[in-house]
């Protein structure tokens, strides 16, 4: 598990870096097991708005982010962090037992911290909008008024 940007592998460093947004802040990562060999293993990293999927082999890189509104289920199950996007499902092992459990708790986490967070919204009732005609029906009038002096 890593707790900062700075903990990441060299590349995956840098690439994490050039992703994040200005507003955006790293929360944690962790290295999967899908790779041949470790450093071409994904990583999944989590920030306070987006899951990231990192995954560099040689000169190629494959990049997937996803806001975490947009992210439909994280779960994890003995050590395995099941991702669901509207078409697609991706499932990471990690080799700390902890680290699905913790990266699905990150994701959770910020996404009900997002959702009370947004701004709310003002809804006008019926009277108010009947107040705003009139006004504006009143304010046509003293323009016709007006026009009707000039002549």
């Amino acid at each position: 598990m890593y707790q900062s940007v700075d903990e990441l592998p060299g590349r995956v460093k840098k690439r994490v870096r050039s992703l994040l947004m200005a507003d955006e802040q790293f929360v944690t990562a962790a290295t999967t097991t899908d790779g041949l060999l470790d450093r071409w293993a994904t990583h999944v990293v989590v920030t306070d708005q987006r899951l990231l999927l990192v995954k560099i082999i040689g000169f190629e890189s494959t990049i997937t982010g996803v806001r975490l509104d947009r992210l439909d289920t994280c779960r994890a199950t003995d050590g395995v962090l099941e991702l669901a996007f509207k078409y697609d499902t991706y499932s990471y092992g990690f080799d700390a037992p902890d680290a699905a459990d913790a990266l699905a708790a990150a994701v959770k986490g910020h996404q009900s911290e997002e959702t009370t967070t947004e701004p709310a919204v003002a809804i006008e009732t019926d009277g108010d909008l009947e107040a705003v005609e009139s006004e504006i029906e009143g304010e046509l009038e003293l323009d016709d008024e007006s026009d009707g002096e000039s002549e």
